[in-house]
């Protein structure tokens, strides 16, 4: 058998099982354990995998202590708890360029905004959802950990460790800069249009502008691409498979079958957006069937596709907009 096929069963092995496992516990959002496993499973090494760990869960936890300290603090004012989204995500954004823990400045302010807005600014729902988070996060982490140590193991080896690369100052205020206008422009949308879903589309223009600033502008287009290509395959099956399936193990039969395809069918390494895409839509557009009681509303995952497309045009337009305007006065160093 072939080492991405290997890899593939693996992946598929700890995608589905994971959910399964927190159905069984009765937890409501299993997706949220099932990113986690996305995102360990997109690394070039299991070692990798294991360090990219130990850092989401060092964020996670980061992450729900700062969530409820802006809840404490600004949950009823919501222009300061906007400007302090601005400041802790334009630090998060500098540091994703100056440090070697970049990703757990990343995962914790992510999990601070999803504690903060997913909850409407309510503390009573904010704990809950905390507590939820945490429990998803390390269900991933160990599931994924478990299935690699167990099925076809591989050695785990330091040196396979890709190190963090430190760019410039520049590149860092860049990158704030960048969070920051992409913030402030989907904030004004949601507050002057007439936005469905709560506080959905500030938060996933947050957490989703934070993790896409750093690619060039022309990238997203093919990202873009992308996404409809993979919601086009994910919402068919949505609507003329996941209905069909009555049982807890027919579920994570879906997942199995459908992770294993993407992570066969794209293994190399400059396919890793294709995986990512493939995985991450494949939960987010069917999240609403994870539920203890499945809904089957195209509605609801149509909405998610639009407010995606939606910030992706935005950052796509931002990146380019900074990028040309310091590229040529300020900061010709950081082009």
């Amino acid at each position: 058998m072939s080492v991405a096929s290997i890899k593939a069963i693996k992946v598929a092995i700890s995608l589905s099982l994971t959910i399964v496992l927190a159905l069984s516990f009765g937890w409501e959002k299993p997706y949220w354990a099932a990113i986690a496993v996305v995102v360990m499973a997109t690394t070039e090494s299991f070692s990798h995998a294991l360090h990219k760990a130990r850092q989401r869960v060092i964020g996670t936890a980061s992450g729900v202590v700062l969530g409820f300290a802006l809840l404490a603090l600004f949950g009823q004012q919501r222009e300061l708890f906007l400007l302090s989204e601005l400041i802790l995500g334009g630090i998060a954004a500098y540091m994703s360029a100056r440090s070697k823990y970049a990703y757990v400045y990343k995962m914790a302010f992510i999990v601070a905004v999803i504690v903060s807005l997913a909850s409407g600014l309510s503390q009573s729902l904010s704990f809950n959802l905390a507590v939820l988070r945490v429990q998803e996060t390390i269900l991933g982490v160990v599931v994924y950990s478990l299935v690699f140590s167990l099925l076809w193991p591989e050695e785990k080896d330091p040196k396979t460790l890709p190190k963090q690369v430190l760019l410039s100052q520049a590149e860092g205020s860049l990158r704030a800069i960048k969070f920051v206008v992409v913030t402030l422009v989907s904030w004004m949308l949601w507050i002057y249009l007439p936005m469905p879903g709560g506080f959905m589309f500030p938060l996933i223009a947050a957490t989703m502008g934070l993790s896409i600033i750093e690619f060039p502008y022309h990238y997203l287009n093919k990202i873009l691409g992308l996404v409809y290509v993979w919601a086009c395959i994910v919402l068919t099956q949505y609507v003329f498979v996941l209905p069909l399936l009555d049982n807890a193990w027919q579920l994570g039969t879906f997942y199995f079958v459908n992770t294993f395809a993407v992570w066969r069918l794209f293994p190399k390494d400059n396919q890793v957006p294709m995986r990512i895409l493939g995985g991450q839509f494949l939960v987010l557009l069917t999240m609403n069937a994870q539920h203890l009681r499945p809904v089957f509303d195209i509605n609801a995952s149509l909405q998610m596709l639009l407010f995606l497309s939606l910030i992706l045009i935005i950052v796509r337009f931002v990146i380019h907009f900074v990028d040309t305007f310091f590229s040529t006065t300020m900061l010709p160093e950081a082009k």
